[in-house]
């Protein structure tokens, strides 16, 4: 899964570009950013949970300081991928929330993604080893 820079066509400053712009800083995950939706099915599939709370995680498990708009954005991805599912919930009169569950598809993906991503690590253990 690609994450693709998006275009502002109008800025409030009047301005057309594509980030990153003096204007908006740049997000410094490198490769991270690949593993990103990895991370997050990851999370999703130990306990079904709203965007919100896949945030905090990312933070907490991962030490992933992402913004918020690109964790949302991939949700909406993965879920039009049929790797995630979601419905709406109401707690207690509070706004409602969009609750994500990992597919069966999602697991496999994340499965198979995880095989790559060992594989990937043993070269590199044995690079800086």
């Amino acid at each position: 899964m690609c994450i693709d820079p998006h275009i502002h066509p109008k800025h409030p400053h009047g301005c057309e570009h594509r980030l990153p712009h003096p204007h908006h800083p740049p997000i410094h995950l490198g490769p991270i950013r690949g593993l990103l939706h990895i991370a997050i099915l990851k999370l999703v599939k130990e306990k079904s949970m709203h965007g919100s709370e896949i945030h905090s995680l990312l933070k907490e498990k991962y030490n992933l300081d992402v913004p918020k708009p690109l964790v949302y954005g991939l949700l909406r991805k993965l879920e039009a991928h049929g790797l995630l599912h979601s419905r709406w919930e109401t707690d207690d009169g509070g706004p409602a929330k969009r609750i994500y569950t990992i597919t069966d598809e999602g697991i496999e993906y994340l499965e198979h993604m995880l095989k790559k991503i060992e594989k990937v690590k043993t070269i590199i253990d044995r690079l800086i080893g």
